[in-house]
């Protein structure tokens, strides 16, 4: 590919240092080999320098990094429609159109924590090979499950069905077991369901540990003996503890954690992944997209918790990763990625530059942080240039007009729009109407026409 040049603009890199002039940045190849940046005049352009971007009055920044992306949901409306509906090989294909997508949108990396059958393991792979465009990728595979657990879904007598996204295992010996065939098949890490958050479970609200703390240190051990990391879905606090006592190498949501939890989790050193996005843009807009008021007054409960709870644990000491929970219908791929950022910045009270840092170094740590995440000699050269100052106003970032240029390993991606992407009849969770057809609710409608 030879060598190629930006030059001028801001340079963000990702360390968490501050903002500072770029000179000139080289990119031989797939890997940044110089970096010229700094007050004062710097070292002059190689005369050599034939192919160059001028990035004068933008900002040079890392691709972001989605630490919590579902390739395998499909935008999804419902957990029938999530977990029973389309085949492995349609939602593969359908992953890697929506991973172009999330491409698109100045994501270069994500980690998918989960989904059905070995699908996101599979839009990996056809990514990595060169078949399709679209983003580094982590995958994991179904989430180990057990009967208190998010992910076990359907009464009993329905049972998990082997398209859900939830593998159930009822004692250790299926724990491990779960652990090594999804090893054996390709999988980059491990996802436990740790918390479960059922109206039966918990009819106030709120959320509850799925697994003992024996049984999650079997899992983790396992996994690391296999040379896999493993993440959790652990809302509640006592599950967050366990995971902790685990072992475990990050961990998602924790917004039901209290003060000692969240003091136990920094000093632990294993970093969170909130994913508010999900839970705010329910509670912000979810009348706009066709959700129940008692779920939106929900999840604005959950929100305000998460407020107080999360803020109180990156002010003291827990590192923060940007993810979003991607692939419902209320976070299309593509659409709310950077949305995270601001609400790093609006709710939980980081400056820009702090948000900016979790969604590029921090969250490299649940893909490739040797890699990625931060621009530096050596490492991939996957970047963006915007047009305007993400400090001044970190909402730019979600503006995809915006984004100047997006570089995937030295390469500067086609920016041609997807076509739009048509939705079966069959992808429907069979759902007849949204509310009852009542004489009073036809005579109210006549009388109001």
């Amino acid at each position: 590919m030879g060598k190629h040049y930006l030059v001028g603009g801001n340079l963000i890199d990702g360390t968490g240092a501050p903002a500072r002039p770029l000179h000139w940045l080289e990119m031989d190849g797939e890997r940044i080999t110089r970096i010229e940046a700094g007050e004062g005049p710097g070292a002059p352009l190689p005369p050599d320098a034939t192919s160059t971007e001028d990035a004068r009055g933008k900002t040079v920044m890392p691709g972001l990094i989605d630490a919590h992306c579902h390739i395998s949901y499909g935008v999804a409306r419902g957990i029938e429609e999530q977990d029973l509906f389309a085949s492995a090989e349609y939602r593969s294909i359908r992953g890697v159109y929506h991973a172009r997508t999330v491409l698109l949108s100045g994501v270069t990396s994500f980690s998918d924590p989960g989904g059905s059958w070995f699908v996101a393991v599979a839009v990996r792979n056809a990514i990595k090979a060169g078949l399709f465009p679209g983003p580094r990728i982590s995958a994991a595979a179904r989430y180990l499950s057990t009967h208190a657990a998010l992910t076990d879904y359907f009464p009993s007598w329905v049972g998990s069905p082997r398209s859900g996204v939830g593998a159930l295992t009822e004692g250790e010996s299926q724990m491990v077991n779960e652990v090594r065939d999804q090893v054996k098949n390709g999988v980059d890490f491990i996802k436990i369901a740790a918390s479960g958050e059922s109206s039966v479970l918990t009819p106030g609200g709120g959320s509850v540990p799925a697994f003992n703390a024996a049984e999650l240190k079997v899992i983790v051990q396992e996994a690391h003996r296999l040379g896999r990391r493993v993440t959790a879905h652990a809302r509640s606090g006592q599950s967050v503890m366990d995971c902790v006592d685990a072992g475990i190498d990050w961990i998602m949501h924790a917004d039901f954690m209290d003060t000692q939890q969240a003091d136990r989790l920094a000093a632990s050193g294993i970093p969170c992944c909130p994913a508010l996005t999900f839970t705010a843009n329910v509670a912000d807009w979810g009348h706009i997209a066709g959700c129940s008021q008692a779920r939106i007054d929900r999840f604005r409960r959950d929100l305000d918790k998460a407020i107080v709870n999360l803020s109180y644990a990156w002010r003291n000491g827990v590192t923060m990763m940007c993810g979003t929970d991607s692939g419902f219908a209320v976070t299309p791929y593509g659409e709310w990625h950077a949305r995270e950022l601001e609400l790093f910045v609006s709710l939980l009270g980081m400056s820009p530059l702090q948000a900016i840092t979790c969604a590029t170094r921090h969250s490299s740590i649940t893909v490739d942080a040797q890699n990625t995440g931060t621009l530096q000699v050596g490492k991939l050269a996957d970047m963006l240039v915007v047009d305007g100052d993400p400090l001044a106003d970190i909402r730019i970032l979600q503006d995809r007009t915006r984004l100047t240029t997006i570089y995937l390993g030295g390469q500067a991606i086609d920016r041609t729009p997807q076509p739009p992407m048509q939705r079966w009849p069959w992808e429907r969770s069979l759902q007849i109407s949204e509310r009852e057809l009542y004489q009073t609710t036809v005579a109210s409608a006549l009388c109001a026409a």
